[in-house]
């Protein structure tokens, strides 16, 4: 247990006695940081916009829920769930990386909707010269784990990105969101309904049965990794079962039907961290209620389970329904009987283990004797840490640039499409089913984002995109800030508007001054970014869900660069006019959108060329909200044929993947040509915000009167040709020619 002394000291305040083993077990979960977000939840309510006239259920409950589109008179929404499963992923990251999809998945799915998608954001260590060669096997068993759970269960994975970074050698950060379909007046909510007032009501456990793994885990995710305690941490990590999870999601749809059909009042969760304690004490709490439960009606693996594990364990593939007592034995027959879960693993199924109670008291009867009875308030709400931030100076000033001769500068741009944080990620979706549902339009690398058509016999399009950086170390506020506005472009880039975000905020020990004030400014730019970048005049893009995860570093000192996750959702009108990025045609024009600064600290060039400044690329709202609108609109009037944002890697990379295309298999080459006033290495490798679209001829006076009228700063950057190969040239002077066989070879090379 990880629970302090003052802890403990302010448990026997609360109670007025010594709690029991069972009690401890139970403050050590929920009081966690990992349950309890004691040291963010002040920070959070404080920054980030939550609500909005397209929010159906905002932060609070398993998952946020936006209003998506009408069709056949229903209006339907989409269910966000966003998680992190670091330190598991780090000690086991096969089981790791499976349980935490298994986790958003079930956030989704008891809210009443249908998953059609999950998103991961994969950030790895670098194996120095063969120094940290665990940094490999970890990275490909993740993705393993990835696959392992979502392509069994039938959920496609939509997309994501994969990060490389020397302070992920002892952390690996996997960070999972899932996407769920669902009608409005179908969405389920987490906790006892208020007909548990006037008739009784029950909770029932289903699912796979309880045993001891993962037992600790949310206290083990609250807490410095210790590589040498490797039993706990072994046991603290769940075990997956995505050929159960199958079968249990068709009996929770069937389940759903039925509770419709009926109009049953319910209240549904998954267990994840904390188990049977976490959910029921939160399900009643949520509700004004309290909840009695028999640990010895819990079905279990063994039947000496001791009762702190039976109350506490994370054992995976479970849920709890609170339904109408004479509702109680339709859910029983459901789940035992209709689908057999009894027949399916040893001892799995439903049983009812507990009942709702008017007074808000937890307890927990364990061989007929109370284990645990204690204020229900006192175990969901009160627990709060008080952090201190200490502030520090970040450079903002642009440097000056050196001169790098034409040569060294061609090295670079093929060094840079080869480096693992550019080169294709193919590699790494390939293993994934994309398209498992039939519903996938665009799919992972033809576009910025991924774009999906979920309601059958409706052109309205879904378009999502999960975006980190790994500018947190030197500008904590940029990071977050960049987080949004990349994943904005990218849903813009595809030819939506932005509906909501999601944030998972991955950082180290917030008892630390220097770290919580990384997180603090992280926040504050995720805010400021959703606030300056909605479409929707007075409203910004709302946050509707999202994850807390501290303590990513070692006992050794050696903390993750702060990393802000964020995915975005948005709506294209019209799937058929979903856009992707490769260059087909010769003869467009190219337009760059976007001024080019001399901002280089932490981006991708940063280690090809000495002497660059530390200052992250900043993130300027009002040409950022700018480029947004002129671009959105040239795409809706179908005035664009491709478009890219530039981000990692800047221009360079973002024209260099407008080639290639997805696979490498490039249809047109592209001859660049820049001002003789704009530097050489901002115009290609500046990571700043922009775009890069491609325009037939007779559509580039419709283009160029909307960026003028927006007031976009842009560049007619080049044209497609018919040769092989992306010529530079510098106010007309030939530069750089550079053989796209060679930049296909580069950027490909993990693929072979």
């Amino acid at each position: 247990m990880n629970l302090s002394e003052e802890d403990l000291k302010e448990i026997r305040k609360i109670l007025n006695r010594e709690p029991t083993l069972v009690e401890k077990h139970i403050f050590d979960t929920m009081w966690s940081e990992h349950c309890s977000y004691k040291s963010s939840k002040d920070i959070l309510k404080k920054y980030l916009p939550a609500r909005g006239s397209e929010v159906a259920l905002g932060i609070g409950e398993d998952s946020g829920i936006v209003k998506f589109t009408r069709h056949n008179g229903k209006q339907y929404c989409i269910a966000v769930s966003h998680e992190s499963h670091n330190h598991p992923s780090q000690i086991l990251p096969v089981e790791g990386a499976a349980t935490g999809v298994g986790g958003v998945v079930r956030d989704v799915y008891c809210m009443g909707a249908d998953v059609i998608g999950v998103l991961n954001s994969l950030h790895f260590g670098i194996d120095n010269d063969g120094k940290n060669p665990l940094v490999e096997e970890i990275s490909e068993e993740v993705v393993q784990g990835v696959s392992d759970y979502a392509n069994p269960l039938g959920v496609p994975v939509l997309g994501g990105e994969t990060l490389f970074h020397k302070s992920y050698n002892d952390n690996c950060l996997v960070n999972v969101a899932a996407l769920g379909l669902v009608e409005e007046d179908r969405i389920i909510r987490s906790f006892v309904p208020e007909e548990a007032k006037n008739e009784p009501y029950v909770a029932v456990l289903f699912g796979k049965s309880t045993d001891a793994t993962g037992f600790g885990g949310a206290s083990f995710a609250s807490t410095t990794l210790d590589n040498e305690d490797e039993v706990s941490n072994i046991g603290a990590v769940q075990v997956h079962d995505p050929f159960l999870k199958r079968v249990i999601v068709e009996a929770v749809k069937y389940l759903l039907d039925v509770v419709k059909q009926e109009n049953i009042k319910i209240g549904f969760k998954d267990l994840g961290a904390g188990g049977i304690a976490c959910v029921t004490s939160e399900l009643a709490a949520a509700g004004g209620f309290g909840m009695t439960v028999d640990l010895d009606k819990v079905n279990k693996i063994f039947d000496d389970l001791p009762p702190e594990i039976i109350a506490c364990s994370e054992t995976q593939e479970r849920f709890c329904v609170v339904v109408p007592a004479t509702f109680a034995q339709t859910v029983l027959d459901i789940f035992n009987e209709k689908f057999e879960l009894p027949h399916l693993y040893h001892n799995s199924g439903a049983v009812v283990i507990g009942d709702v109670v008017s007074e808000p008291v937890y307890k927990l009867i364990y061989k007929g004797e109370v284990v645990c009875d204690l204020p229900v308030t006192t175990i969901t709400t009160e627990v709060k840490a008080d952090r201190k931030a200490n502030s520090r100076q970040i450079e903002r000033k642009e440097g000056v640039i050196p001169k790098i001769p034409w040569k060294e500068l061609g090295d670079i741009c093929c060094k840079i499409l080869s480096s693992s944080n550019i080169c294709s990620k193919r590699y790494v979706y390939r293993f994934f089913d994309n398209a498992v549902r039939g519903d996938t339009v665009v799919y992972p690398g033809e576009s910025d984002a991924v774009v999906v058509s979920p309601v059958q016999g409706c052109v309205t399009g879904l378009t999502v995109s999960m975006d980190s950086n790994l500018y947190g170390g030197l500008d904590p506020y940029v990071s977050g800030a960049y987080a949004v506005a990349e994943s904005v472009r990218n849903i813009i880039a595809s030819g939506g508007r932005p509906l909501a975000l999601t944030d998972c905020l991955n950082y180290g020990n917030p008892e630390k001054p220097d770290v919580f004030f990384d997180f603090e400014e992280g926040v504050k730019g995720i805010a400021d970014a959703a606030n300056s970048l909605s479409f929707i005049p007075g409203e910004a893009i709302p946050v509707i869900s999202g994850n807390v995860s501290f303590y990513n570093e070692s006992k050794q000192g050696n903390a993750i660069v702060p990393s802000p996750v964020v995915v975005a959702v948005g709506r294209i009108d019209d799937y058929h006019n979903a856009l992707t990025m490769q260059l087909r045609d010769p003869g467009e024009i190219l337009i760059l959108t976007g001024k080019r600064y001399s901002e280089f600290g932490a981006s991708q060039v940063k280690e090809y060329i000495k002497n660059l400044n530390d200052v992250a690329p900043q993130v300027r709202f009002d040409e950022e909200a700018k480029q947004n609108k002129a671009v959105y609109e040239c795409i809706k009037n179908n005035w664009i044929t491709a478009c890219h944002d530039i981000s990692a890697g800047g221009f360079w990379t973002a024209v260099s993947e407008m080639v290639l295309g997805e696979r490498g298999c490039y249809k047109a080459g592209v001859e660049i040509d820049f001002p003789k006033d704009q530097d050489p290495v901002s115009f290609l490798f500046s990571e700043n915000g922009g775009y890069l679209i491609s325009v037939k001829t007779e559509n580039l006076s419709n283009v160029i009167e909307n960026l003028e009228s927006n007031a976009v700063d842009f560049y007619k950057a080049g044209t497609t040709n018919e040769t092989d190969e992306i010529c530079i040239k510098q106010d007309g002077t030939l530069l750089l020619n550079l053989k796209l066989k060679e930049l296909e070879s580069n950027w490909n090379i993990r693929n072979a």
